[in-house]
């Protein structure tokens, strides 16, 4: 396995040891209150993910750590990716949108697929295809799509690229799934 040479460094500045502070010759006792730099920087730069499960869904909590001028660690955790876990695993899907862009209705949509009808019919098939819209809540949303299927019914798309709102895209969905299916969260709350 060959490791990039950013990759490398951060391996190597991991290790690399650190000169000692030198303490008074009269003190015998000391309290870090910080996290050594080390283990900092593995939480600093890591890509971490909480999992919850309810119900027959999987929420993917994506977490990140941040640091304050004084060099405390917060953890910032984001809206979840909801996984459908009923037969195969996939993205949890809003239908019933009524939403338009680019000559086509947006009919559903998750957080790695769309789809899409057209509306009329002099509207040309598509390959890749970068869209935007706004979602009900009116945050921007700009998307790349490569067709999967296209028919009568409509277009098929996997989400190939989210260039701007992939964290609006996320809260929406996330908030609309809680507002579904209010029972499966009152349990836990």
């Amino acid at each position: 396995m060959d490791f990039s040479n950013d990759e490398q460094q951060f391996l190597s500045n991991l290790f690399k040891g650190q000169a000692k502070q030198q303490l008074p010759a009269n003190q015998r006792l000391t309290v870090q209150s910080d996290i050594p730099a080390k283990i900092a920087n593995l939480f600093i730069n890591a890509k971490l993910t909480l999992l919850a499960e309810v119900g027959h869904y999987q929420l993917w909590f994506p977490l990140e750590f941040k640091t304050d001028e004084s060099g405390l660690l917060t953890p910032i955790l984001s809206s979840p990716e909801v996984i459908d876990t009923t037969g195969t695993q996939r993205s949890w899907r809003l239908d019933n949108l009524n939403i338009q862009s680019d000559g086509f209705k947006i009919e559903s949509i998750s957080s790695t697929g769309i789809f899409l009808k057209p509306i009329s019919n002099k509207v040309p098939l598509i390959t890749h295809h970068r869209m935007q819209f706004y979602l009900p809540n009116k945050k921007h949303i700009i998307i790349s799509i490569e067709p999967v299927r296209q028919n009568k019914q409509g277009i098929a798309a996997k989400i190939t690229h989210i260039h701007e709102g992939k964290d609006h895209l996320r809260d929406y969905l996330f908030s609309v799934h809680k507002r579904q299916y209010v029972n499966l969260y009152t349990a836990i709350a």
